[in-house]
């Protein structure tokens, strides 16, 4: 059985509210990940440790070895 014209316009709504939400709520939590000083130091210093432990892959640490 379809919906009324006010139950479909209701569904509509909570739809399109549902969808905007979900993207505010995506792109505070981008931004908020990018401007997180703290996650990039994490990150930078898990890239230092991966690159002391395997220096044979880093182009950089052959040349420094020269």
């Amino acid at each position: 059985m379809p919906l009324s014209r006010p139950q479909t316009r209701a569904f509509v709504l909570v739809l399109v509210v549902l969808m905007l939400g979900l993207s505010v709520l995506a792109t505070v939590m981008i931004t908020r990940g990018w401007s997180n000083e703290t996650v990039q130091e994490q990150v930078e210093q898990q890239e230092s440790e991966r690159r002391q432990a395997m220096p044979r892959l880093n182009p950089d640490a052959e040349a420094d070895a020269e």
